[in-house]
C-alpha cells in the first residue's frame, strides 16, 4: 500500500492568472499549466510555471467545458 501524499500548494502571480483576483478562497477551478521542471527528487520534483490559463468559463451562468476534443455547452 502506498504512503499518503500530502497535497501540494503552488502560488500563481495574477499577472500569469489574472482571473484569480475574482476568485473565492475554498473553490475549486480548472486551470491549465504550462510548466518547466527545476529538480528532481525521491518523493517527488520542483516545477516552475511558466504560464496558465483558466478554464473556466467568463459568464459563469454559460457552462462551456473545453477539452483537447472540443467544446461542449452544459
Amino acid at each position: 500500500m502506498s504512503e499518503h501524499v500530502p497535497k501540494s500548494n503552488i502560488f500563481i502571480p495574477f499577472d500569469l492568472l489574472p482571473e484569480g483576483k475574482n476568485w473565492a478562497v475554498g473553490q475549486a477551478y480548472r486551470v491549465k499549466m504550462v510548466i518547466r521542471q527545476v529538480s528532481i527528487a525521491e518523493e517527488g520534483s520542483d516545477f516552475e510555471i511558466i504560464d496558465a490559463t483558466s478554464l473556466e468559463p467568463a459568464d459563469k451562468s454559460r457552462k462551456v467545458f473545453l477539452s483537447e476534443g472540443g467544446m461542449m455547452r452544459g
